[in-house]
């Protein structure tokens, strides 16, 4: 009895023993514990209602490993907060731990939620992932590659996920409101002032603008426009949301048939792709105009309306087109003497019977250095446009781009340009290719303009030309013509001061007019300098010296523009 009472307590002891050592012995690894999640905004009262753009913040911790990432999703909501696992979401994985966050806002008030989840380092495909790649819980953890929001061949499994994700997330309710757009008129790149139109236009001027949104500019839905009345829905035009650039434009057929108030055709893009967008009404002729603009969201929100011009101390006054020809008038840097006589002057010589019976007297004016149009491309374009003939004389300043961007394309689409200018001291290689684009020339002289009384040896350039001098005839029909004993403004001078230099026609061109220099003692000119041309197709003459100081013999002129306008051009 005694040795089987202590066969039992040594068989206890044993299995006391082999229990104790079995439980020290790690045969059974812990399973994985999951990461937890934390998030916060930087509003600084997420409970109250706050713009569509958050910033907002997260961290993950892990207690048996380390976070490797994070799947964050901003579903529209319910008014309460519930993000189970699984859940039907689309996140969005990401290695960040902030991300501003645009939130689709399609009405004026909503509700997001906001859900984060940590993910641990037992996630063995994150890898294979991009920022931003869109990751769904069900029907098994995947990467919707294709974004269909369904498991199909074009996804990937991530099949660790399951058991590396934070299951329980982290989850914020957004109250979101929406916020109107703003709206602004194009700004100068040099001095960040706004855009504004020229004094006085004729019926085509070009507006541009931008909008910003709080919500992102991604949530501007559309453009509207109206001309000076804005009490009744159908004056307004509405843009889509791409159109931050439009040409207003009433063609001559229009405006001369028009009454004091017309309808404005409405393009976007330049020239020669300009797109019809549907009209506008209201435009006033001969009268000032104001343009009003107002940007609209996706939520159905205006921004306030802006209008142009911005300055109540400007004003936009559009003139109706009345004449046959555009003169241009290019003079920058000149006295204001010889500037405000130059209009005048030609307005006589076209009086003249010899030239269209008089009838290009009244000729429209537009002054290009103090009206020039913001957007050469199209404004300039298409104002020329409005016009047969243009008229474009200059000082010894000209204006090279605008005479680049609107010549060139006025005179592709049929208009005819008579061109008079001189040149500036120096001529730079920009501006003769300018000139070879749009005229029909090549190049000029590259000597030296000098002043009458230096000694110096005969060139092809000058700084001015002796009254008297003969500009003579090379081609049939012209008459010679004879520089003048009297300026512009009228007063007697011995010469004229002016910078000449040669010109050199391009192959599609014939000279029509040089410069008779066998009069001239000492001699100043090498030969006798060619100064005037005309392309073959007959659509622009360019005479390198102001015309307005060759009518030395009284009537050659007239004679001159009879032979240019109607015999060359094709226009009475």
């Amino acid at each position: 009895m005694m040795m089987k009472r202590l066969f039992h307590i040594v068989l206890l002891a044993a299995l006391v023993l082999a229990g104790s050592c079995q439980k020290e012995l790690p045969n059974d690894p812990k399973p994985n514990r999951m990461p937890s999640t934390r998030l916060w905004l930087s509003s600084a009262d997420t409970l109250n209602e706050t713009s569509s753009r958050l910033h907002a913040h997260w961290y993950g911790e892990d207690p048996d490993g380390y976070v490797k990432g994070f799947l964050i999703a901003v579903p529209e909501s319910a008014s309460t907060v519930a993000a189970a696992y699984p859940d039907t979401f689309t996140y969005a994985w990401t290695t960040r731990n902030d991300s501003i966050i645009p939130l689709p806002l399609l009405k004026q008030r909503s509700l997001f939620t906001m859900v984060a989840r940590a993910v641990d380092n037992t996630f063995a495909e994150d890898a294979s992932l991009a920022e931003g790649t869109p990751v769904r819980l069900v029907p098994q953890p995947y990467a919707d590659l294709n974004g269909n929001g369904m498991y199909d061949g074009g996804d990937r499994a991530l099949p660790t996920l399951a058991g590396a994700v934070d299951r329980t997330s982290a989850q914020q309710l957004l109250p979101i409101k929406n916020t109107p757009p703003t709206v602004f008129f194009a700004v100068n790149a040099l001095d960040s002032t706004t855009v504004q139109q020229p004094d006085t236009t004729y019926t085509v001027a070009t507006f541009s603008w931008y909008a910003n949104d709080i919500d992102g500019n991604n949530t501007i839905a559309s453009f509207r426009i109206a001309l000076n009345d804005t009490t009744s829905p159908s004056r307004w035009l509405t843009l889509s949301s791409s159109s931050t650039t439009v040409t207003l434009i009433v063609s001559r057929t229009a405006s001369d048939a028009a009454g004091a108030e017309t309808p404005a055709e409405v393009y976007t893009g330049t020239y020669p792709t300009m797109q019809y967008r549907g009209t506008v009404p209201g435009l006033k002729l001969n009268a000032t105009n104001e343009l009003f603009l107002q940007a609209r969201d996706v939520a159905g929100e205006y921004s306030p309306a802006v209008k142009m011009p911005s300055a109540p101390s400007r004003k936009w006054y559009v003139k109706r087109p009345s004449a046959k020809m555009l003169f241009v008038l290019d003079y920058g840097v000149t006295n204001n003497t010889e500037k405000n006589a130059v209009v005048p002057y030609y307005r006589k010589v076209f009086a003249s019977p010899l030239i269209a019976g008089g009838t290009l007297a009244q000729f429209d004016v537009l002054d290009i250095v103090n009206s020039q149009p913001a957007f050469l491309n199209p404004a300039l374009i298409r104002t020329l446009q409005l016009y047969p003939l243009v008229l474009w004389v200059t000082n010894r300043t000209p204006s090279i781009l605008p005479a680049q961007v609107g010549l060139f394309n006025y005179t592709q689409s049929g208009g005819k340009v008579i061109f008079s200018t001189t040149f500036q001291t120096a001529v730079t290689y920009a501006e003769l290719k300018a000139l070879n684009d749009f005229s029909p020339i090549d190049s000029t002289t590259s000597d030296t303009t000098y002043f009458q009384n230096n000694n110096v040896p005969p060139t092809n350039a000058d700084r001015s030309i002796s009254k008297n001098v003969k500009v003579l005839s090379v081609a049939a029909g012209y008459p010679d013509l004879v520089v003048d004993s009297l300026n512009v403004s009228g007063a007697t001078v011995s010469s004229q001061t002016v910078n000449m230099r040669r010109i050199y026609k391009r192959t599609d061109s014939r000279y029509i007019y040089r410069i008779d220099s066998s009069r001239v003692s000492p001699p100043r000119y090498i030969g006798a300098p060619d100064i005037a041309c005309i392309d073959n197709d007959r659509r622009f003459v360019l005479f390198a010296l102001p015309l307005h100081i060759l009518n030395g013999k009284p009537g050659s002129l007239p004679l001159f523009f009879k032979q240019v306008i109607e015999n060359e051009f094709g226009l009475n």
